[in-house]
């Protein structure tokens, strides 16, 4: 870990002390329906720094001993960031002190945070007088690794299933992406290499229809199917076929479904995933109005 005193953030570049923070969000298997955000979140980027040691504009921070204590961790990947504690009460002074530390001038993606964390977030928000773009409730939805091994993908005639190319898709899941955004692309093509990922293609013609990728916090996530293919189940089919991809691999399986979407939610109810959790995406305007992401970082 880095830091010059007590009262900064400490960096963890140590991927044993990355792994051994994580591990502690396994230990109270009585509170899995909200640790497991925590645990999934730090082993997407344990995966990745193992993969790509110095990963630019990616920094995992905690507070003095807390990651210890308390499980508490901060990662600012490039303009997103990812919050936990195993502190689950909503007045977490660690949580909001480190917070609170952090640079918020280029504007943040605060990231599917769970509900109780989200009270820190306003906080510090409320404090620095931050303009919010958004702050936006979705709904928890999970499967165990166990059940969703029994889902059958059922692929219908005239299509076939397979992992996405970055090469080949990641502009077209962009561009039909609704949360597009500047710096998404890059986004999009880091999670198609280094995340599971499925797509949905039609045989005779390869053309990618639908589509589902594994977001940095471990849910679900840019599920869509193509308008001119709509209607066929075609949702359900990906999402079975990245649910069982991600448990063949030992993971459970969480997405994350905005309250109001009726059709995605009937669907994966349908499918067997039951809501557990609620969770909160917050976006901060940059404090300089005219601030953008540099292009292709």
């Amino acid at each position: 870990m880095h830091s010059k005193n007590n009262t900064e953030l400490l960096e963890i570049t140590d991927i044993n002390k990355l792994k051994e923070l994580r591990d502690s969000y396994r230990r109270n298997t009585l509170s899995w329906s909200q640790h497991c955000v925590g645990y999934y979140c730090l082993d997407n980027y344990i995966r990745w720094k193992e993969r790509e040691p110095t990963i630019k504009h990616l920094k995992i921070y905690t507070l003095n001993d807390c990651y210890r204590s308390e499980g508490l961790y901060i990662i600012v990947d490039r303009y997103q960031l990812f919050v936990g504690s195993l502190r689950q009460e909503e007045q977490n002074e660690n949580l909001v002190k480190a917070l609170q530390l952090l640079d918020w001038s280029g504007g943040l993606k605060v990231s599917s945070i769970l509900e109780c964390h989200r009270h820190s977030v306003l906080e510090v928000v409320n404090k620095k007088q931050l303009k919010l773009e958004y702050d936006s409730l979705t709904l928890m939805y999970f499967m165990t690794s166990e059940k969703a091994k029994t889902l059958v993908i059922d692929c219908p005639k005239g299509y076939y299933v397979k992992p996405l190319t970055a090469k080949d898709d990641a502009l077209i899941v962009d561009n039909h992406w609704p949360n597009r955004h500047q710096g998404s692309l890059f986004l999009i093509n880091r999670l198609i290499e280094w995340n599971v990922n499925m797509g949905v293609y039609v045989e005779n013609t390869d053309e990618l229809v639908a589509w589902c990728l594994r977001l940095q916090g471990g849910f679900l996530g840019a599920l869509q199917v193509k308008d001119s293919h709509k209607r066929l189940g075609l949702g359900s089919v990906v999402t079975r076929a990245i649910s069982l991809a991600l448990a063949e691999s030992g993971s459970d399986v969480m997405a994350l479904v905005n309250e109001e979407n009726r059709p995605s939610r009937g669907m994966f109810e349908k499918l067997g995933f039951s809501v557990i959790a609620r969770c909160y995406w917050l976006r901060t305007f940059p404090i300089q109005s005219h601030y953008q992401w540099p292009s292709g970082e």
